[in-house]
């Protein structure tokens, strides 16, 4: 929880079919979507097949995001019950997002959730979003910044930060 204090919603409802989870603890969920090549080459940069994101490594970022943040899921109404897509972490400075499932993304999903994050921040008294970090390579992110009113404000080789008023 990023503010001492501040209780941390258990859902967020974002439209009829969508709605962010608050993380409880089953990081097992995102094991699957974290070994699709799109996410790990596009959220975790990894290229190296023999790197590709186990059940520690998604413990670990789990945890990490959780204690950092406030740590969703993103969950889509599939059948009358939602599952979860993909995940978030609400936070001030480089708040991730990931969509899991490669029929959930480029339907504006992380426009939607992007823009939950930065009404949440707001709710908690921020003021600033801070080097949300997107891979050169990762053009549909970097254009869901920008169209958000984030701005670049420094690269390296393989990186954008962006920065958002808020």
């Amino acid at each position: 929880m990023p503010i001492p204090g501040m209780p941390q919603p258990h859902q967020i409802q974002l439209t009829g079919e969508y709605r962010l989870h608050r993380y409880d603890g089953h990081y097992e969920l995102a094991l699957t979507g974290y070994q699709d090549p799109v996410v790990y080459e596009n959220s975790e940069g990894i290229f190296d097949r023999e790197k590709i994101p186990g059940l520690d490594y998604v413990r670990g970022m789990c945890e990490y995001l959780d204690k950092n943040g406030e740590l969703y899921f993103i969950e889509a109404l599939e059948n009358g019950e939602y599952v979860p897509v993909g995940d978030v972490t609400v936070k001030d400075e480089n708040p991730p997002l990931a969509i899991w499932r490669g029929e959930y993304r480029g339907r504006g999903l992380g426009t939607l959730v992007m823009k939950a994050v930065i009404d949440r921040l707001r709710e908690l008294g921020y003021t600033r979003i801070r080097n949300s970090t997107v891979y050169k390579w990762n053009e549909s992110s970097l254009k869901m910044h920008q169209k958000l009113g984030f701005k670049v404000v420094r690269e390296t080789e393989r990186e954008y930060f962006l920065d958002l008023e808020l």
